[in-house]
């Protein structure tokens, strides 16, 4: 069979696949626009190389579409996971179907308990810009506006842990919406399958993809420029034959230093690499670039993927 009838018939096999799949879920992860399909799990070139040594405490790289885990270090070991508590968040308000253009404003009930406040009691954005700083710059004040206004900040807990399980979640259980909170904990193997969810919601990517977000306030006026956490964007791996699909970072004194990211390459394979309990703010983006790299290049992916994009 040449190439192009190949092409032609995963195209085929992956809208018979979309028609025979029960509506929102796909491997029993629930689909937005993004659907990830592989005809065949990615194998290592060379058996013998075991990975590389990382400095977390707990980490596993995840193929996106076929969910294999390609490298683990204890990642069935729930450990705090501070701000990546974020992942699970940003989905629980966006299976609300809330109106983005939607304005809130900020009470001093949402101020972090913890850390400095960006974004001051009584100011005023939408929804979306709520979200953008949540993801961009873990704002922790944006994740309790938004568990606030979202049918409540004990109901919206509950949603978190319900999802956490729905996701296939193992050990993950949350008490806040930000991640502030040491209780919240996952196993890395976890904090895989959620950004593995996520990247079925649209805003979600889109949003993490940006290295920063110029908001103004429509109570005060002020300007508020939020930088993203991730310092990986500036990176190799997000140029060239590679692009960062979707990240968040995360870090408390319990956690130590966190990240999970998406990363496709050249040929459109996608791996998930998570950290937890990282040593310091850089050898988390070094640990999570390494095991990147190592993977692409002791992986091979003999199945055509394609990529399905549905309309909700």
């Amino acid at each position: 069979m040449n190439a192009e009838a190949m092409i032609l018939l995963v195209g085929s096999l992956a809208m018979q696949a979309s028609r025979q799949m029960p509506t929102g879920s796909l491997n029993g992860l629930p689909v937005a626009k993004y659907v990830a399909v592989t005809s065949e799990a990615p194998t290592k070139k060379n058996q013998a190389t075991l990975g590389i040594d990382v400095d977390a405490r707990a980490a596993v790289v995840m193929d996106v579409a076929s969910g294999q885990t390609l490298f683990e270090k204890d990642s069935h070991v729930a450990y705090p996971i501070a701000s990546l508590t974020k992942i699970i968040s940003a989905m629980v308000f966006l299976d609300g179907k809330p109106d983005l253009d939607d304005q809130v404003t900020f009470l001093a009930e949402d101020d972090a308990i913890a850390g400095k406040t960006v974004i001051p009691t009584g100011e005023r954005l939408t929804k979306r810009e709520v979200l953008s700083a949540l993801l961009i710059g873990s704002v922790n004040e944006a994740a309790n506006v938004l568990s606030r206004t979202s049918g409540g900040r004990e109901a919206f807990v509950a949603a978190m842990n319900r999802k956490a399980r729905a996701i296939g979640m193992e050990h993950a259980v949350f008490y806040d919406p930000s991640g502030l909170d040491a209780r919240n904990k996952a196993s890395a193997r976890d904090v895989a399958l959620a950004l593995r969810a996520a990247l079925s919601y649209p805003d979600l990517r889109k949003t993490t993809e940006q290295p920063n977000v110029n908001l103004v306030g429509r109570a005060t006026n002020r300007k508020y420029q939020i930088k993203t956490t991730n310092l990986l964007l500036s990176s190799d791996l997000n140029r060239g034959s590679y692009r960062i699909v979707a990240a968040k970072t995360g870090t408390l004194a319990e956690a130590g230093f966190c990240m999970a990211q998406a990363t496709r390459d050249a040929e459109g394979h996608e791996v998930i690499a998570v950290v937890l309990g990282g040593g310091t703010h850089f050898t988390r983006f070094q640990d999570v670039k390494a095991l990147t790299y190592w993977s692409f290049q002791n992986f091979v992916w003999n199945g055509r993927q394609a990529r399905l994009i549905r309309e909700n």
